[in-house]
C-alpha cells in the first residue's frame, strides 16, 4: 500500500533529501519581525517550491536531512499558522494560503512542517530584504534561485498554462450547470405551478400546509455520497501493515455530514456559480475553521481541483461538484475526506476519525472519541452553512444533518487526539448515531453558539451519566477555552460570533 502517514512522509524527504526539490530543510531558526532576512529566506524558498509544483519545508531539519533536538530557544508556537501567514501575506504575489503541521518524529521531537500548495494561474513572487519582487525557482542543491533561464521560464509558464487550462474549463462547465439548473428550476416551477392551480381550480381554497424539509432527498444524497467515499477506500490494494488495517476499517467507521440551502418554505434552492461560492468560502474557513484541513477545502492543484459532475441518485439526475478524491499515493495524516455539493444546494461531507489513527498509535485498549473533536466536526460543518448562507440571499433556513458509524464500545476522551483523560469510562452502545436539526438564518446570525450547542449535545448525550453532563461540558467559557488552546496549537478557529467585524454574516 502506497498511503504514508506523516512520520513516514519525512523519513522520505529526510532519507532523499539531495534527490528531491521540492523540499526545503531548515534549523531552528528565528522567524520573527526581528529577522527580516530571516523571513525574506523563507517567504523565497515557500514561493520556489511553489513554483515547482507544491512541496514541503521543514523546521528543525539541518542541511544533511538530519532532525535535530528539540530547541529550547524557539518553542513550537514560534511556527504556527498565524506566524507563518505573517510571514507570507506581505512578501508574496499573489497570496499563497499554507498548510502548517506538526509532524511527532520517531525520535519523540515535534517539528513544524509547512505544506505548500502549488502556483496557480501565475507564478508566485516573493520580496527580497530590500522589498524588490523577483520570482524564484528551484535548482539542484536543491536550493531557490532567481530565475535566469530560459529552460526556467519554459517550464514554468507550461505549468501556468495548464492551470488556466483548468480553470477556462471549470468556467465553461459552471456556465452549463448554471444554464442547466436554471432551466431546470423553471420548468419545475411552471409545472408545479400548474398543478397548484388545477387543485386549487377542483378543490377550492385549502389551508397551506406547514413546510418542511423533504428529508429523503437530503438523505438519499449523503447516502450516495458515503458510499462513494467507501467505494475509494475499498479500491486500496492493502497490506499487511497496522496502517493498512486502519485505513481498511474506515470503511465502517467515519461520520457523513451535510446541509441544505433552504428557502422561507423549506424548498431547495438553485444553487449558481458554485466553483466561486465554494473558492470563497473556502478561503473563509481558512480563518475560521482550520485544523490544517477543512470541511469542503478547495485545492487550486490542478490534478485534485473541484469538478463539475452528473450523478443519479434515486432515479433523479443531479449536477453539482466533487471535491479531490481519495487516491493511495496521498500522505495520511489520520484522517480522509470526500465531498460533494450538489446543484439543489446539498452540501455533503464523508470523513474517518481522527481519533482513530491516534489510538493505533497509542496502542489503548478502548477505542475512544474526544469531546473536543466532536466539538470541531460540527463547527466545521455548522461555520461553512453560514459562510456559505451568507452568499446565498435567498437560503432562510439551513436544514443539517450527520450520520455517524463505527460508535460502538467508544468512550468518551478528553483531550483534542490523544483519549489519554477521560470524561467517562461509559461505551456508547449503538453502533449508529443520527442527527437532524433545521435553523434559520437569523439564528445563526444572532445565537451562533447557542446553534452550536443544539447540534453538538445530541451526540454528546450518548456518554451522558454520573460523570459527565454534557449541557454542563457545552459552556460557553469551556468553548472559549478549547478555541484558544487551539489557536496556540496553531489552528486558525474561531466562533463566527467572536468577532463580528469579520463575520461574514454581518
Amino acid at each position: 500500500m502506497s498511503v504514508l502517514t506523516d512520520v513516514q512522509q519525512m523519513e522520505e524527504d529526510l532519507q532523499h533529501r539531495s534527490e528531491k526539490l521540492n523540499v526545503e530543510f531548515k534549523a531552528w531558526m528565528d522567524i520573527s519581525k526581528s529577522n527580516k532576512e530571516g523571513q525574506a529566506k523563507i517567504s523565497r524558498h515557500i514561493a520556489a517550491i511553489a513554483n515547482l509544483g507544491g512541496g514541503r519545508l521543514y523546521f528543525g531539519v539541518d542541511d544533511d536531512g538530519k532532525a535535530q533536538p528539540r530547541s529550547d530557544a524557539f518553542p513550537i508556537e514560534h511556527y504556527k499558522s498565524d506566524a507563518i501567514h505573517n510571514i507570507l501575506k506581505p512578501r508574496l504575489e499573489p497570496g499563497l494560503q499554507c498548510e502548517v503541521r506538526f509532524t511527532i518524529f520517531t525520535n519523540g521531537v515535534t517539528y513544524p512542517v509547512i505544506h505548500i500548495p502549488p502556483h496557480g494561474v501565475t507564478p508566485i513572487g516573493a520580496r527580497d530584504e530590500s522589498s524588490f519582487m523577483h520570482i524564484y525557482v528551484r535548482s539542484v542543491g536543491p536550493e531557490s534561485v532567481k530565475i535566469s533561464s530560459y529552460q526556467q521560464w519554459d517550464s514554468i509558464l507550461k505549468r501556468c498554462m495548464r492551470f488556466r487550462d483548468v480553470e477556462a474549463v471549470q468556467t465553461r462547465e459552471e456556465d452549463e450547470l448554471t444554464r442547466t439548473q436554471a432551466m431546470t428550476k423553471a420548468i419545475t416551477e411552471s409545472v408545479t405551478a400548474s398543478i397548484l392551480q388545477v387543485l386549487g381550480e377542483r378543490m377550492g381554497p385549502a389551508t397551506s400546509a406547514k413546510a418542511d424539509v423533504d428529508w429523503a432527498v437530503v438523505e438519499d444524497l449523503m447516502e450516495d455520497t458515503r458510499r462513494d467515499f467507501v467505494g475509494q477506500i475499498g479500491a486500496f490494494e492493502f497490506g499487511t501493515s497496522e496502517i493498512d488495517q486502519q485505513v481498511r476499517e474506515i470503511a465502517g467507521k467515519h461520520v457523513v455530514s451535510g446541509y441544505a440551502l433552504l428557502d422561507e418554505k423549506c424548498n431547495f434552492l438553485t444553487l449558481e456559480r458554485p466553483h466561486k461560492l465554494l473558492k470563497i468560502a473556502s478561503e473563509e474557513m481558512n480563518h475560521t475553521a482550520s485544523f490544517g484541513w477543512h470541511d469542503f477545502i478547495v485545492l487550486t492543484n490542478s490534478d485534485v481541483s473541484p469538478r463539475t459532475r452528473l450523478w443519479t441518485v434515486g432515479g433523479r439526475d443531479f449536477t453539482g461538484v466533487e471535491g479531490m478524491r481519495i487516491s493511495e499515493k496521498s500522505v495520511y495524516f489520520g484522517e480522509y475526506d470526500y465531498w460533494r455539493v450538489f446543484g439543489n444546494s446539498v452540501f455533503v461531507t464523508t470523513k474517518s476519525y481522527r481519533e482513530d489513527y491516534h489510538h493505533l498509535k497509542l496502542r489503548g485498549a478502548d477505542p475512544f472519541f474526544t469531546s473536543v473533536n466532536l466539538f470541531i466536526r460540527m463547527h466545521s460543518l455548522l461555520s461553512h452553512a453560514a459562510i456559505t448562507a451568507a452568499m446565498v440571499p435567498d437560503a432562510e433556513r439551513i436544514a443539517l444533518s450527520t450520520n455517524h458509524r463505527g460508535l460502538g464500545g467508544r468512550i468518551l476522551g478528553r483531550g483534542m487526539d490523544y483519549g489519554v483523560r477521560v470524561h467517562t469510562h461509559l461505551k456508547a452502545i449503538e453502533d449508529r448515531h443520527f442527527t437532524k436539526l433545521v435553523v434559520t438564518r437569523a439564528e445563526i446570525l444572532e445565537d451562533y453558539f447557542g446553534t452550536l450547542k443544539r447540534l453538538c449535545l445530541p451526540i454528546l448525550e450518548i456518554w451522558a451519566g454520573s460523570n459527565f453532563d454534557p449541557e454542563e461540558w457545552f459552556t460557553r467559557e469551556n468553548i472559549d477555552k478549547i478555541v484558544s488552546e487551539l489557536r496556540r496549537e496553531g489552528s486558525a478557529v474561531r466562533l463566527l460570533d467572536q468577532d463580528q467585524t469579520r463575520s461574514p454574516l454581518s
